[in-house]
């Protein structure tokens, strides 16, 4: 009697279940590796977008203030200007963002710093100021950056 078996045995199809499994494991790990990755950098071009735009502010808020007082706290910039009668002051933050000055002139802390821009150094120049910024995320504090930036006000300007 001659027997023709087509097919494949139990061990034919747990070697191949088990190598398709394996397979699909790493296929699957490497896209949600690179899924998260993206999350993470879209996070921080959010971060630093949102920090290019609070600079942007701060220098406008430098170049036309003529005493005012910058601190951070609760995760927010707060900018009091001095020369106002009640004080007025501006606030900068963001829903998903904690903003936090590390230092401002070198020198660590949060504030209060009073600045007084128009006020002539002893080399001539006007008073500017160095900030340390940092932002990170208020989920995930761990996802951050810092950006140091400069305010400053244009040699000849008439800011009065």
């Amino acid at each position: 009697m001659k027997r023709t078996e087509n097919g494949f045995t139990l061990i034919e199809v747990l070697v191949t279940l088990s190598i398709l499994s394996f397979v699909g494991i790493i296929a699957w790990s490497v896209f949600f590796q690179g899924y998260n990755f993206s999350q993470k950098a879209i996070s921080k071009n959010t971060m630093i977008q949102e920090t290019n735009l609070l600079i942007t502010n701060l220098k406008k808020v430098h170049q036309t203030l003529i005493v005012y007082e910058i601190k951070s706290e609760n995760c927010e910039i707060k900018v009091t200007n001095l020369k106002t009668n009640p004080k007025q002051t501006q606030i900068f933050n963001h829903p998903a963002i904690c903003f936090k000055i590390l230092e401002i002139n070198a020198v660590p802390g949060s504030g209060p710093k009073t600045v007084k821009p128009n006020n002539k150094l002893n080399d001539g120049s006007l008073n500017d100021v160095s900030l340390k910024i940092n932002a990170s995320e208020k989920n995930n504090p761990q996802n951050s950056i810092t950006q140091d930036t400069f305010l400053y006000r244009m040699k000849g300007a008439d800011y009065q």
